[in-house]
């Protein structure tokens, strides 16, 4: 299995990056660019920090594990589809092109993840969060909760196609209402609810508290980013195992 993982490995890193001399460029060239659109918006409007904390750390911290979310649940959710055809040796499993993918995504965000924080320790900011611990649980809760969708929407898609379009459909939504370059104390308490039923809006809102000691937030949740990432990811296991000999036939 770990031959087959390696295998697999080198082939996506080469597909995906390998034809592109800027493939790793862009993988840390968009957050960034992204970052600076909304940042020069926030200072057109005359916002240099939000909660005293400055405006770049602030959608750093919000841009980066939605990021995660949307790379991982796309990537997932057509694993197997896109390797459908390496199925057919018997050494090759319906789990181990998804196993693949989550160990790319999850490096790939690290290395993102550190290399923006220096730079911006580097540039003068103080980007050491204040909570360590905090800022991994939450992000592990995020990847367990973006795990268990990526498996369900990968089960949905080898019996109807069209279910990949749902993908688009769930994170292009959620960018908007999930806390990226806007956070729970900005809002009035009445309309809190309209929110905090979705658990990337509670994952960012923890990364923040966790992240800035300036930041404490009134909405975010660990208890409920628990259960949704336990049911998400129980329920992708469950769908997942259930249809494996169908991956095989597909």
């Amino acid at each position: 299995m770990f031959d087959v993982i390696f295998a697999l490995m080198m082939r996506e890193l080469k597909t995906r990056f390998g034809n592109n001399r800027l493939g790793y460029f862009w993988a840390i060239a968009e957050p960034i660019a992204q970052v600076m659109i909304m940042g020069i918006v926030f200072s057109i409007i005359g916002r240099n920090s939000v909660s005293n904390i400055p405006i770049a750390l602030f959608l750093f911290t919000g841009m980066l594990p939605f990021k995660l979310f949307g790379n991982l649940l796309t990537q997932l959710s057509a694993a197997v589809d896109a390797n459908k055809g390496l199925l057919s040796y018997r050494q090759v499993t319906a789990i181990d092109p998804v196993i693949t993918r989550i160990i790319i995504e999850l490096v790939t965000f690290l290395l993102v993840y550190v290399l923006i924080f220096s730079v911006m320790a580097w540039l003068g900011f103080n980007a050491w969060p204040d909570n360590v611990l905090g800022l991994l649980s939450a992000s592990t809760l995020l990847i367990i909760f973006t795990v268990g969708l990526g498996l369900i929407l990968c089960t949905a898609i080898s019996y109807w196609k069209d279910a990949s379009k749902f993908t688009a459909m769930i994170t292009r939504p959620l960018f908007f209402i999930s806390g990226i370059f806007f956070c729970a104390v900005m809002i009035p308490p009445q309309y809190w609810h309209l929110l905090d039923w979705n658990p990337i809006f509670h994952a960012i809102e923890l990364s923040r508290d966790s992240f800035f000691k300036a930041y404490e937030s009134p909405v975010g949740s660990w208890f409920y980013l628990s259960f949704c990432a336990l049911v998400s990811f129980s329920s992708g296991l469950a769908l997942f195992h259930l249809s494996r000999q169908r991956f095989i036939n597909l």
